[in-house]
């Protein structure tokens, strides 16, 4: 598993998960772009520090995430697709190497946990925003 410094400054390179699936939209260094794709550089590791950010992120990638949501300044209206068919392993690894070395390592576990809850969907993602704390900068 990954354990590289986050996407902001000197970094191990982007694990291939993250490369063939999430860089077309949020870009190599997790910039995004700005009122279309949110940024995830400096953003994902906060919110990794909590169990409801954890649980928020995860969910996130594998049910994908509708409803509007605000990133430095910008409202962002579309949505996100899900990616349930990322494995364990590569959900974990992606996430931990955007957050960077401050939080603990996502583990494969992690991630089944989350996925093998029932009924989930992108809207109740959306939902689980603002409790798992997700700052709008």
């Amino acid at each position: 598993m990954a354990t590289a410094a986050p996407p902001s400054g000197a970094r191990a390179a982007a694990p291939r998960p993250y490369v063939t699936t999430c860089q077309s939209c949020h870009k190599a260094d997790g910039s995004g772009m700005p009122g279309v794709f949110p940024r995830l550089n400096g953003r994902v590791g906060p919110v990794a520090r909590t169990a409801d950010g954890r649980k928020w992120l995860i969910s996130t990638i594998l049910f994908g995430q509708s409803g509007p949501i605000t990133v430095d300044g910008k409202t962002i209206r579309g949505a996100m697709p899900a990616f349930a068919r990322m494995s364990d392993s590569d959900v974990a690894q992606t996430l931990t190497w955007l957050a960077g070395s401050g939080p603990k390592p996502f583990t494969a576990a992690e991630v089944a946990a989350v996925r093998s809850q029932p009924g989930m969907t992108g809207a109740r993602v959306g939902q689980m925003r603002a409790a798992a704390g997700v700052p709008a900068q």
